[in-house]
């Protein structure tokens, strides 16, 4: 599907945008630009260099995704697009499905090599985007419009000396369609052979004046579209949060479920200290009974855990409904043969509407809401004995001690209705400047202004946990082993809905950028050039939650936000030579300071291109780099939340626990060291094969630990963790402390292969084979305590006691840190595709592949051994898509992806998303979908 740059035979002329290097979070980098009809060669720049050159091929493996690539793949956002390359990873990143059910507001973003979004550098035309305006620290991919996108490089090298301190992993540079004439009008829809998840897009771009003859150009675009929601009752292998083999149990909380209750300590600080003991669920075990009873309440019976456990699977949207309005433009004036003025940018609107089930309370989920300290009010809901559904024959069957004394119990909310919220993101983008030739030397330079807001609001079944408490404590109405509750008491519920405002964020930045270069003095190999330049720039965010957001009292809201507001100034120096030591070789050096309010950098870069002859290419690079930590990492204020659902190893006990998070100001910036050396060759006419070995080094990593993580390392007796997790007298956990922390760093390495063959098939037109692939030898993440987890391929590792070699007694299966945030580091993915090219016709099957991996820890073991998980195998799907156009100016194209419906392996996951049964990290549960596009021009 794709094809590298520096294979590419054509010199990509066509490209005009300008180019900017900018600073620190905000400087430009740079993009294509020459002249279409130019007469001779002309010296372009390539993505990974601010320096014009005369060739394509370069040091720096550089893949391109063509605007032909774009809509064969069928993509509808920019996201889809970029998950089927094989460099970028969900670990360290986010799409749209697994941010279902947390608080991303519905971002997206990638990240190469896997180390991070943050670290992977996103550009428009070379210019850098705001970062999402509540995490801060990516942008969100699915704000740049794709109807204007000519095509996608894709530099696959740390390039922090030339861009940038956040271009660790490498650059994804979206280079917009120039100088285009006339008008050109798409639509696309889609529809899955399971239901639900039909999509509907529309587009239009139109170009004014030619720049050449005219002397300006205007091109417009605009670009609407819908992606409906699929949910888990859809979707067989994601209908149901465990299965009874034991093998997976991400259930939920029930009503019913009962625990201790001591009123002498009837305060709302003791709750903090003690949640009382889980005694189980009448329902399960009923006296007298011969089954259990559990669907009574809406439950069901989960019989590894042997209790009632809720089932919201068959509620989980697997993705939300989405809508995007995106409108682009650029204008471009001739001041003369050598110089010119432009204007560019875009506005991107989506909102993303998301349905969730009922919330849920018990003690943990309300212990870290502090309005209950607040008010004065025990964050339970208590049964007392008087109410004529106190379990007294259950309480005497299963806990005598605790008969005629108050319980708490677990409920449910389903006469608040399911949770309804609705997420609207804006994106600006405005660049203006002025480039061109000034007594020879190239010049550009420009004003950029970037900004991002995010609101969130609440539509139903988020309700105040202090009113719910206060309404069904000690209400002997309220009988929690029932599914609804009486019309009186449940128009009560309902009423203690808050719907409105949660939040509303906004992070903007502006930067002013100069560039200039040219050529320096003759070298054996040709003219030594250079290029120079400078930016200063300044970010503001504010981040402002709701009153109720505020008071951490809303469910589902996993604890409060607190408002936010810094800013900050940053300037870089750049500079980079390229020397023709002789006419096969040549060297190129960058050197980058960026400064920060507390951290001033300066990191180089230096690579090579070797041709000893014309059919070999031999490239290499070394650099450093840094990132200096966003502004949310540092500043966001420390508040209280809820972990995932994962078994305490020390009580035994599956639950979701208290966890303080937040900003910490004492971190320091990512440091990193960066390496590659590959070859390109191309030993025949139509064949072409490169191969490229890289590897990074990032120290000083800015994570957060996973609380599962710390738990078990904390219950393994480590000194590191066990200082981060609190318990009562019961050993029941209270707090675990999981804030920002420069956690030891990562080291990985890999190597890329690209290979292309075009054969020519005499009267039956051509056939393009192209394999794409990233095999991964070493992903290690060091820890705070200095140990090394190597993370290739799986869920979690064994830790064994040192003292005891060979003692499986002595081990325990951990989770491993790299991917507690969600997704697998495959050692293998490609894309292999081919491509059937005759007169008007089109066909096209390409092949998406990835390794298997070894699972999380079952479900009935709480320190599963790697050996004792499931394997999860290879996995593939294969994609086909045709296309005709016969018809004067019109092109039709219709495509069938996932070919054979093919359905996710079972996966454990770790319990890190909402959906259940499957990882949404990389399978697209629109399974089997047919989608038709036409385009028309005129």
């Amino acid at each position: 599907m794709f094809r590298e740059t520096v294979l590419s035979r054509s010199l990509r002329l066509m490209y005009a945008s300008g180019v900017i290097l900018g600073a620190g979070a905000m400087g430009a980098a740079h993009a294509q630009t020459a002249e279409a009809n130019a007469a001779q060669m002309q010296r372009i720049e390539i993505t990974g260099s601010s320096i014009k050159r005369a060739q394509v091929e370069g040091a720096l493996p550089v893949q391109t995704v063509s605007r032909e690539d774009i809509v064969k793949s069928g993509a509808t956002s920019t996201e889809q697009l970029l998950n089927t390359l094989t460099a970028n990873s969900m670990v360290g990143g986010n799409n749209v499905a697994k941010g279902v059910g947390t608080a991303t507001y519905g971002e997206s973003n990638a990240s190469l090599r896997g180390i991070g979004a943050s670290k992977t550098l996103v550009l428009v035309n070379g210019r850098r985007l705001a970062n999402f305006a509540t995490d801060g620290t990516a942008v969100d991919v699915n704000a740049i419009p794709l109807a204007i996108v000519d095509h996608v490089e894709i530099l696959k090298d740390g390039a922090s000396g030339v861009y940038g301190s956040d271009a660790i992993g490498g650059v994804i540079n979206f280079i917009t369609r120039q100088n285009f004439n006339g008008v050109e009008v798409s639509g696309f829809t889609s529809g899955t052979k399971d239901g639900g998840g039909a999509v509907y897009k529309a587009s239009v771009i139109a170009g004014f004046g030619d720049y050449d003859k005219d002397r300006y150009n205007l091109t417009l675009s605009l670009d609407v579209n819908r992606d409906n929601e699929i949910t888990g009752s859809q979707r067989g292998y994601a209908g149901t949060s465990w299965n009874n083999n034991g093998l997976r149990d991400g259930s939920a909380t029930p009503s019913g479920a009962v625990r201790t209750f001591d009123p002498l300590a009837n305060t709302a600080v003791h709750a903090l200290e003690t949640q009382g003991d889980g005694l189980g669920n009448p329902l399960y075990n009923p006296v007298g009974a011969t089954s259990d009873n559990c669907s009574a309440n809406g439950s069901g019976l989960d019989t590894v855990i042997g209790t009632c456990r809720y089932n919201p699977s068959p509620l989980v949207p697997l993705v939300p409904q989405v809508e995007r309005r995106n409108i682009a433009g650029s204008l471009r004036f001739k001041l003369d043969e050598s110089n010119e003025l432009y204007v560019e940018g875009f506005h991107a609107h989506q909102l993303t509407d998301t349905t969730e089930q009922p919330s849920p309370y018990s003690v943990s989920f309300m212990a870290s809401d502090l309005e209950f300290a607040r008010q004065n009010v025990y964050p339970a809901i208590i049964m007392q004995p008087t109410s004529p559904f106190y379990p007294k024959t259950w309480l005497t069957a299963n806990a005598p001690d605790t008969v005629g004394k108050p319980i708490t119990v677990s409920y449910r909310a389903f006469d608040g209705g399911g949770r309804i919220h609705k997420d609207t993101a804006n994106q600006w983008h405005l660049v203006t400047g002025a480039k061109g030739v000034f007594k020879g030397f190239d010049y550009d330079m420009s004003y950029v202004h970037n900004e991002s807001s995010v609101a969130e609001d609440t539509f139903q079944g988020y309700q105040s946990q202090v009113a719910v408490a206060k309404l069904l404590s000690n209400n002997n109405a309220f009988n929690p082993w029932a599914a609804v509750q009486t019309p009186a008491l449940a128009a009560q519920i309902f009423a203690t809905n808050y719907n409105g405002p949660m939040m509303a964020s906004t992070l903007s930045n502006d930067a002013l950028n100069l560039k200039f270069g040219g050529e320096l003095f003759k070298l054996d190999g040709g003219m030594a050039l250079f290029s120079a330049g400078a930016a200063v720039a300044n970010e503001k965010l504010d981040l402002s939650p709701s009153a109720a957001y505020q008071s951490g009292d809303i469910s589902g809201y996993d604890g409060q936000a607190l408002p936010l507001s810094a800013s900050r100034h940053q300037s870089s120096l750049f500079g980079e030579f390229a020397f023709p030591i002789l006419k096969q070789l040549e060297i190129d050096a960058a050197v980058r300071t960026d400064r920060f309010p507390n951290a001033t950098s300066t990191n180089p870069k230096a690579s090579f291109t070797y041709r000893p002859m014309a059919q070999l290419l031999v490239r290499g690079s070394a650099g450093k780099g840094f990132r200096e930590p966003s502004l949310p990492e540092l500043h966001s204020p420390q508040t209280f939340g809820s972990s995932a659902s994962f078994v305490d190893k020390v009580t035994g006990v599956l639950n979701q626990w208290s966890v303080l998070a937040g900003g910490n100001p004492n971190l320091e910036p990512e440091k990193s060291t960066q390496a590659g050396l590959g070859i390109v060759v191309d030993p025949v006419k139509g064949l072409s094969f490169s191969l490229d070995y890289w590897k990074i080094k990032v120290d000083h990593l800015i994570t957060t630990l996973s609380p599962q993580f710390i738990v078990a390392q904390a219950a393994d007796g480590n000194a590191a963790y066990t200082p981060l997790v609190q318990r009562d007298s019961g050993h029941n956990i209270t707090r675990i402390t999981a804030t920002n922390l420069n956690a030891g760093g990562v080291d990985t390495a890999g190597v890329d292969v690209d290979l292309k063959w075009n054969v020519k098939l005499a009267d039956m037109g051509s056939l393009t084979t192209h394999l794409n692939g990233t095999y991964l030898s070493k992903f290690d993440m060091t820890l705070p305590d200095g140990s090394v987890q190597p993370s290739i391929g799986a869920s979690i590792i064994d830790v064994c006691d040192p003292s005891a070699p060979g003692d499986r007694s002595k081990c325990s299966g951990n989770n491993l840190n790299a991917v507690a945030n969600g997704g697998i580091l495959f050692r293998w993915r490609h894309s292999l595709s081919f491509d059937w090219k005759f007169k008007d016709y089109g066909l096209g099957l390409t092949q998406n592949y990835q390794s298997g991996y070894q699972d999380g820890p079952r479900g009935d073991c709480s320190s599963c051994l790697t050996d004792e998980t499931a394997k999860v195998g290879a996995f593939q799907t294969w994609d086909l898509q045709g296309s005709y156009s016969g018809i004067p100016n019109l092109t039709l194209r219709a495509g069938i992806k996932n070919l054979t419906n093919k359905k996710p392996p079972e996966a454990i996951t770790l319990g890190q998303y909402f959906q259940s049964g499957y990882d949404p990290s990389y399978y697209d549960p629109h399974g089997m979908t047919v989608h038709v596009n036409a385009t028309y021009k005129f």
